[in-house]
């Protein structure tokens, strides 16, 4: 029995197989795989395919959130009364959550093999570059009928790109599809140099695929990939225009909405680039700004993510608007360098693919070293895991996807890359099935095969108070998304486990304390005061509770989401272990909307809620971008500190009554064994005050957040702010009286309103004066 066998892997027929030889017998790269996969136990691939999936979220690919709308549309609904649920205006929805799985089978190339596919890589980029610079240039192509004029100026690429000037680099970054035919052959499907995607996915399911397997990663001397992050670096930097001595760099996105933005925020994090929408940036004397808190910071080279036909809205045929007006006018006018440059996708036309052979000749004086896919060629098969019982392991297609970085040292291509599994009938250019692989290239003289990257010596700058508007604008939603979100969740944990303690508390001297914790959970939601709406005041208190706990439980979902979503498009400013924690949460907000809370899902949601906010503030750097996100917090805070005191508090009910109640609020803001320690007695209103609002060594109570708040606008030397916080301090001292008038203790109202109001007008005036941008006309030539 051959080792194929025993792994339960037997391809039929007799063409080329990536792992098994005609005779059965495992081929040489394949030995330490096949021996790892002989001796798992039934249900172990599966296993380690569900690590992968656990480890791609905590690493950061699936945090988005999918079809926010109808959340975001009931959230609106009282957006704008006090306290309401937390959402940014200017946020969309965004892409799926996941949009891959990561195949536990690699795909395995031996070294010898991958050195000759690098090698016709590079040929390749060297071809494309002299395409683009012949068909922006001479057109000597054209002229020698090489390529048909009808060909080149019928392509859509071409026509988007009319008018642009040959730059200094056309390709910076190149990647290519390739897939095996059944004679063993390799053969290209598609050249990729129009913001080609996968780099950043090869290296998350590299940095998975090391952990899920680690012996049998070490055993097959699997060559390393994540010296390709340098080596792009490296590129970027060269590529900026002439004469700027440390470049600014930025990756320009389409936004959470792009297909791969997934890939977009691990690539600016991993480069420790900022992460640029359109918005982000603006065309001024020439030059390409990046629109920071600071004012308008140059932006030297772009790394683009976005495509040639959504780049510019003021260029033809451009479809969208996600892109900078104007953008490619300062490139062509040496402002700023595009990565890759404007015009490239010309060099993916399928129409022009039966002229590449030609073009090579004329250009460069060298024949193909790889030869294009045609229709109808078989593939090759490779080892495919389709899950199920028996870890089933079949013969399936995959299409390996290679990247290469241009840079002042020559071509450096990356030893490995992304393998994409066809399903029935896919064309190889376009695959539907979202399994995915990491490539190996195994075994070989490392330190040999991978050339030491040249560093480059720049000068010094501190970029660490550079921050854009849009993600100081996110992580100041962000952290308000946080702070409301558990309270949504305690307040829920709060009230649901005092009834099941005590049933009977609901109907307490008639139902007050329902009608107080009913006002609790309203509160949490963003709705101050009042009671349920009129078509339940009918019904029995236990019911109304009821109905207020699963509305609760719904706000609680979309704050998560809106919290994810924020936090997703700032990545590169939070710590990598941030990852795991919204992978967490992104989990359970998915068992929230098909189930009623559970008590242990709000445990697992108030602690990943204080781990999220002890690495805002233990693992995150003391600068604008943190000052923002802890305004965030401490803004909502308050807020959600007084909405509770208006709704437990300032309820006049009998001495019965306010005990749970008043312990109650203690306890959605995390204060009730403070108080028990502190005091060591019944609950009083007076005392409750004093470590509420009072107490400033309490970081739950309203003085704390002041004094915060204080430094902060201090910091950022922002009277107007200062104002504000002093207004909220001198409402907070507004005398605790006995007056009593429909049921509600004046003096406790009306410190709510004199301090919440000031705390409104903060935030409000904070988001006008540091977020908002000014409206002024695109200038592309002058001023």
């Amino acid at each position: 029995m051959t080792m194929a066998e025993r792994w339960l892997y037997a391809p039929t027929g007799d063409r080329f197989d990536e792992a098994v030889h005609a005779d059965g017998g495992l081929r040489d790269a394949w030995t330490a795989v096949g021996r790892a996969l002989t001796q798992l136990r039934a249900g172990e691939l599966l296993e380690r395919q569900k690590q992968a999936d656990r480890l791609l979220d905590a690493e950061g690919a699936g945090h988005l959130v999918h079809e926010l709308a109808h959340e975001r549309a009931n959230a609106d609904l009282v957006h704008e009364r006090p306290g309401a649920p937390v959402l940014s205006p200017s946020r969309r929805s965004v892409a799926d959550s996941r949009p891959w799985r990561l195949d536990p089978v690699p795909l395995v190339i031996e070294h010898a093999e991958f050195a000759a596919l690098t090698a016709a890589v590079r040929q390749r980029v060297r071809v494309l570059e002299a395409l683009l610079t012949d068909v922006y240039g001479t057109r000597r192509l054209v002229r020698e009928g090489i390529v048909p004029a009808s060909v080149l100026f019928g392509a859509a690429g071409m026509r988007t790109s009319t008018g642009t000037r040959t730059p200094g680099r056309w390709i910076v970054h190149y990647a290519v599809d390739l897939v095996r035919l059944a004679t063993g052959e390799w053969r290209v499907a598609q050249d990729l140099v129009d913001a080609p995607s996968g780099a950043g996915y090869a290296l998350l399911n590299r940095s998975v695929m090391s952990r899920v397997l680690p012996d049998v990663y070490r055993q097959a001397r699997v060559g390393p990939i994540h010296g390709f992050t340098s080596e792009l670096r490296d590129a970027l930097v060269a590529h900026a225009p002439a004469g700027r001595r440390s470049p600014r760099v930025v990756v320009l996105t389409g936004g959470p909405g792009h297909a791969t933005y997934v890939e977009h925020s691990y690539l600016a994090m991993q480069l420790g680039y900022h992460l640029a929408e359109g918005g982000d940036l603006v065309v001024r004397r020439n030059r390409l700004w990046l629109r920071s808190l600071a004012g308008l910071e140059p932006v030297d080279v772009v790394y683009r993510r976005l495509e040639d036909a959504s780049l510019d809205p003021l260029e033809p045929h451009i479809q969208g608007a996600q892109g900078v007006p104007a953008i490619t006018w300062a490139a062509q006018h040496g402002g700023v360098a595009l990565a890759n440059a404007f015009g490239s996708r010309i060099a993916e036309e399928e129409a022009l693919v039966p002229y590449l052979g030609a073009a090579a000749q004329a250009l460069i004086g060298e024949q193909l070293l790889l030869e294009g896919w045609l229709p109808g060629d078989e593939l090759g098969s490779a080892p495919v895991y389709v899950g199920g019982r028996l870890d089933a392991v079949v013969a399936g297609r995959v299409v390996l996807r290679m990247h290469a970085a241009v840079g002042p040292e020559g071509v450096r291509v990356m030893r490995g890359g992304i393998g994409r599994v066809l399903a029935a009938g896919d064309h190889p250019c376009r695959p539907t099935a979202q399994l995915v692989k990491d490539v190996w290239v195994a075994g070989g003289d490392d330190t040999a095969a991978r050339p030491t990257p040249r560093r480059m010596s720049l000068p010094q700058v501190d970029f660490g108070a550079s921050v854009p508007k849009r993600a100081a604008d996110a992580l100041f939603w962000m952290s308000r998304a946080a702070e409301r979100s558990e309270c949504v969740a305690r307040s829920i944990r709060v009230v649901a486990g005092r009834i099941q303690l005590d049933p009977s508390i609901a109907v307490l001297t008639d139902g007050a304390w329902g009608r107080g914790a009913i006002a609790l959970l309203r509160s949490a939601q963003g709705v101050s005061g009042g009671p349920s709406e009129v078509a339940l005041a009918g019904l029995p208190v236990v019911e109304q509770i009821t109905y207020e706990l699963s509305k609760t439980q719904a706000t609680l979902v979309a704050q998560i989401a809106t919290l994810v979503q924020e936090a997703t498009s700032v990545r590169e400013f939070l710590s990598t272990t941030t990852g795991r924690v919204l992978g967490r949460l992104t989990r359970v907000r998915a068992e929230l909307l098909g189930a009623d809370a559970a008590g242990d899902d709000l445990d697992v949601i108030l602690v990943d809620l204080a781990a999220l906010a002890g690495l805002t503030m233990e693992s995150t750097v003391r600068g604008p971008a943190w000052r923002f996100c802890d305004l965030g917090r401490r803004i909502e805070r308050a807020l959600v500190l007084l909405g509770s005191i208006e709704a437990g508090l300032g309820i006049a009910a009998d001495p019965l009554t306010f005990q749970p109640l008043a312990e109650s609020v203690l306890q959605v803001n995390e204060s009730l064994v403070a108080y028990r320690r502190q005091y060591r007695s019944d609950v009083e209103l007076s005392a409750v005050l004093e470590l509420l609002v009072h107490d400033d060594s309490n970081p739950r109570s309203l003085a704390f957040q002041l004094d915060r708040i204080r430094e902060h606008v201090a910091s950022l030397g922002w009277p107007e702010g200062a104002e504000h916080v002093q207004q909220a301090a001198l409402g907070a001292l507004h005398p605790i009286e006995d007056a009593v008038s429909g049921g509600r203790r004046l003096s406790v109202d009306a410190l709510v309103l004199e301090v919440r109001g000031p705390m409104l007008a903060l935030a409000k005036a904070l988001v006008a004066r540091w977020f908002a941008d000014p409206v002024n006309p695109t200038s592309i030539g002058g001023s």
